[in-house]
């Protein structure tokens, strides 16, 4: 009994810690961003690294959001777009994230974000994390 007990009290305070996300509805602007790009071992590519601004995302806009689930889109400096879905963890604060392309993380305090990722393609290995501000 006293096994059980000591479960249930564990199970119920990780429920009265999980915190509440916030909400991330509007435009995020990239602040700052790193990445690094290549080919495949298939797809020979030239290597790309760099540390601009505009080296990885650019905007990304959070149209949906139902507590700790959200749906938006990114855009890059060259026109593309890709839609995104993430959750957020019970922390309030960590994220994760898919794209047709790419998976990632991230984390939000108050009106900044960092969200990296990763393409998941075959034709090309791409890393980057962007530090986005809420302008919207």
């Amino acid at each position: 009994m006293k096994k059980y007990l000591l479960i249930l009290s564990m199970m119920l305070s990780g429920i009265v810690h999980a915190q509440t996300a916030p909400n991330l509805i509007g435009t995020w602007e990239a602040v700052s961003a790193v990445s690094a790009a290549g080919g495949t071992e298939d797809k020979q590519a030239r290597l790309a690294l760099s540390n601009k601004k505009d080296a990885a995302i650019i905007k990304l806009v959070i149209s949906t959001q139902d507590g700790g689930a959200f749906q938006g889109e990114t855009a890059w400096r060259d026109g593309l777009k890709n839609m995104v879905v993430g959750v957020f963890h019970k922390d309030g604060k960590t994220l994760t994230l898919s794209s047709d392309v790419g998976v990632g993380t991230g984390y939000v305090v108050n009106d900044e974000m960092e969200f990296c990722s990763a393409s998941v393609l075959t034709t090309k290995n791409r890393a980057s994390c962007t530090q986005l501000k809420k302008v919207k």
